[in-house]
């Protein structure tokens, strides 16, 4: 299996806070944390499975062996933003379903 697309997992920074003195939210940046991975779409079945129907704007990640998960709030893949929907450890090979979120 080739590990060839870049993910990136986020995680929001703590120190983001709302500045009286401005009147506006002061975003910090966030932690991010880049890996190779190996992203395709669901299947039918598996959307099926997952979602109760066929939903557009899901894929599965596969990461290498002994990938440590970093802690982290979402991830990017193709300009976009994905949320974990569920996932699976076969054989040592982490496998996430993401569903694209809707910015």
């Amino acid at each position: 299996m080739r590990y060839l697309d870049e993910v990136t997992f986020i995680k929001e920074s703590p120190d983001s806070h709302y500045d009286p003195d401005l009147g506006e939210w002061v975003e910090k940046e966030p932690t991010r944390t880049v890996f190779s991975a190996n992203i395709t779409d669901i299947g039918t079945d598996r959307s099926v499975e997952v979602f109760g129907d066929i939903k557009q704007g899901a894929k599965v990640m596969r990461m290498m062996p002994l990938f440590n998960m970093p802690k982290y709030d979402y991830i990017e893949f193709d300009n976009k933003k994905w949320v974990l929907m569920t996932y699976r450890n076969p054989s040592k090979r982490n496998t996430f379903i993401l569903q694209e979120v809707n910015q």
